[in-house]
Protein backbone atom coordinates (compact mmCIF):
# COMPACT_ATOMS: atom_id res chain seq x y z
CA UNK A 1 0.00 0.00 0.00
CA UNK A 2 2.98 2.09 0.82
CA UNK A 3 4.80 2.00 -2.78
CA UNK A 4 1.24 2.90 -4.03
CA UNK A 5 0.99 6.39 -2.22
CA UNK A 6 4.49 6.65 -2.90
CA UNK A 7 4.59 5.81 -6.73
CA UNK A 8 1.02 8.32 -6.95
CA UNK A 9 2.88 11.27 -5.05
CA UNK A 10 5.51 10.70 -7.95
CA UNK A 11 3.52 10.83 -10.47
CA UNK A 12 1.33 13.68 -9.75
CA UNK A 13 4.57 15.94 -8.48
CA UNK A 14 6.42 14.62 -11.95
CA UNK A 15 3.15 15.54 -14.31
CA UNK A 16 2.55 19.28 -12.08
CA UNK A 17 6.06 19.95 -12.69
CA UNK A 18 6.06 18.83 -16.13
CA UNK A 19 3.16 20.60 -17.38
CA UNK A 20 4.21 24.08 -15.74
CA UNK A 21 6.90 23.81 -17.48
CA UNK A 22 5.15 23.30 -21.16
CA UNK A 23 3.20 26.69 -19.96
CA UNK A 24 6.27 28.49 -19.40
CA UNK A 25 7.81 27.74 -22.49
CA UNK A 26 4.80 28.48 -24.51
CA UNK A 27 4.98 31.81 -23.40
CA UNK A 28 8.61 32.72 -23.81
CA UNK A 29 9.10 30.94 -27.00
CA UNK A 30 5.96 32.97 -27.78
CA UNK A 31 7.73 36.44 -26.24
CA UNK A 32 10.52 35.67 -28.44
CA UNK A 33 8.71 35.20 -32.04
CA UNK A 34 6.78 38.19 -31.38
CA UNK A 35 9.97 40.22 -30.12
CA UNK A 36 12.16 39.10 -33.16
CA UNK A 37 9.38 39.82 -35.96
CA UNK A 38 10.08 43.47 -36.31
CA UNK A 39 14.12 45.62 -36.61
CA UNK A 40 13.37 47.27 -33.39
CA UNK A 41 15.30 47.15 -29.38
CA UNK A 42 12.89 44.71 -27.17
CA UNK A 43 12.15 46.89 -23.79
CA UNK A 44 9.64 45.05 -22.11
CA UNK A 45 6.76 42.35 -23.15
CA UNK A 46 3.23 42.13 -21.45
CA UNK A 47 1.96 38.50 -21.02
CA UNK A 48 -2.12 38.33 -20.49
CA UNK A 49 -4.44 35.58 -20.20
CA UNK A 50 -7.94 36.91 -21.34
CA UNK A 51 -11.29 35.25 -20.41
CA UNK A 52 -14.02 36.39 -21.53
CA UNK A 53 -17.47 36.84 -19.11
CA UNK A 54 -19.41 39.29 -17.23
CA UNK A 55 -17.32 42.74 -16.97
CA UNK A 56 -14.06 43.91 -18.59
CA UNK A 57 -11.81 41.31 -19.65
CA UNK A 58 -7.77 41.73 -20.10
CA UNK A 59 -4.95 43.51 -18.26
CA UNK A 60 -3.38 46.90 -18.14
CA UNK A 61 0.23 48.03 -17.57
CA UNK A 62 2.04 51.06 -16.81
CA UNK A 63 4.91 52.39 -18.84
CA UNK A 64 7.29 55.49 -18.92
CA UNK A 65 7.64 56.82 -22.35
CA UNK A 66 10.60 59.22 -23.18
CA UNK A 67 10.04 62.72 -25.13
CA UNK A 68 10.87 62.27 -28.96
CA UNK A 69 11.64 58.77 -29.34
CA UNK A 70 9.78 55.91 -31.55
CA UNK A 71 8.23 53.33 -30.21
CA UNK A 72 6.61 49.74 -31.63
CA UNK A 73 4.06 48.28 -29.70
CA UNK A 74 3.76 44.74 -31.21
CA UNK A 75 1.07 42.09 -30.16
CA UNK A 76 0.90 38.45 -30.91
CA UNK A 77 -1.63 36.19 -30.06
CA UNK A 78 -1.95 32.15 -30.92
CA UNK A 79 -2.74 31.45 -34.24
CA UNK A 80 -2.97 34.64 -35.40
CA UNK A 81 -6.36 35.17 -33.39
CA UNK A 82 -7.90 38.96 -34.70
CA UNK A 83 -10.06 39.23 -31.58
CA UNK A 84 -7.83 40.36 -28.98
CA UNK A 85 -6.65 44.39 -29.46
CA UNK A 86 -3.50 46.27 -27.74
CA UNK A 87 -4.20 50.16 -27.13
CA UNK A 88 -2.00 52.86 -26.18
CA UNK A 89 -3.41 55.46 -24.13
CA UNK A 90 -2.46 58.46 -21.65
CA UNK A 91 -4.02 59.83 -18.24
CA UNK A 92 -5.84 62.78 -19.77
CA UNK A 93 -7.77 60.38 -22.65
CA UNK A 94 -9.01 57.13 -21.39
CA UNK A 95 -8.68 53.68 -22.62
CA UNK A 96 -11.97 53.76 -24.82
CA UNK A 97 -12.01 57.78 -26.03
CA UNK A 98 -10.28 59.55 -28.39
CA UNK A 99 -7.10 59.93 -29.23
CA UNK A 100 -5.53 56.44 -28.47
CA UNK A 101 -3.38 54.30 -30.98
CA UNK A 102 -4.57 50.62 -31.19
CA UNK A 103 -3.70 47.75 -33.71
CA UNK A 104 -7.31 47.56 -34.47
CA UNK A 105 -8.63 50.47 -36.52
CA UNK A 106 -12.57 50.67 -35.83
CA UNK A 107 -12.99 52.91 -39.07
CA UNK A 108 -11.66 50.56 -41.54
CA UNK A 109 -11.83 47.05 -39.82
CA UNK A 110 -8.42 46.29 -40.32
CA UNK A 111 -6.39 45.08 -37.58
CA UNK A 112 -2.58 45.38 -37.11
CA UNK A 113 0.40 43.51 -35.84
CA UNK A 114 2.50 46.76 -35.03
CA UNK A 115 1.92 50.37 -34.84
CA UNK A 116 4.46 52.41 -34.11
CA UNK A 117 4.44 55.54 -31.86
CA UNK A 118 6.38 58.87 -31.60
CA UNK A 119 6.26 60.57 -28.45
CA UNK A 120 6.13 64.19 -28.10
CA UNK A 121 5.36 64.25 -24.20
CA UNK A 122 7.73 61.88 -21.35
CA UNK A 123 5.31 60.77 -18.76
CA UNK A 124 3.42 57.72 -18.15
CA UNK A 125 1.27 55.90 -20.82
CA UNK A 126 -0.82 52.90 -20.27
CA UNK A 127 -1.12 49.87 -22.51
CA UNK A 128 -4.23 47.43 -22.70
CA UNK A 129 -4.32 43.82 -23.86
CA UNK A 130 -8.53 42.81 -24.15
CA UNK A 131 -10.94 40.85 -26.26
CA UNK A 132 -12.43 43.30 -28.97
CA UNK A 133 -15.96 44.35 -28.14
CA UNK A 134 -18.79 41.56 -29.04
CA UNK A 135 -16.14 38.80 -29.07
CA UNK A 136 -17.67 35.53 -28.28
CA UNK A 137 -14.18 33.33 -27.74
CA UNK A 138 -14.26 32.36 -24.26
CA UNK A 139 -9.95 32.39 -23.59
CA UNK A 140 -6.59 32.96 -25.04
CA UNK A 141 -3.57 34.53 -24.30
CA UNK A 142 -1.74 37.59 -25.67
CA UNK A 143 1.90 38.74 -26.31
CA UNK A 144 2.33 42.81 -26.42
CA UNK A 145 5.92 43.92 -26.87
CA UNK A 146 7.79 47.30 -26.35
CA UNK A 147 10.62 47.73 -28.40
CA UNK A 148 12.98 50.78 -29.10
CA UNK A 149 12.80 51.87 -33.06
CA UNK A 150 14.84 55.26 -32.64
CA UNK A 151 15.00 59.09 -31.92
CA UNK A 152 13.58 61.76 -33.80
Amino acid sequence: MKKIIISFIIVFAFSTLVLDKVNAQCRQQMVYSCATTTNSIYLRDFNTKLRNGSGETGTKWTVVLNKDARYRFSLCTPDGADNVVLTLYDSQHPEKTAPYVSTYNKDTGKDLEHFDFICRKSGMYYVSIRFKENTKQKKTCAVGILSFVSTN
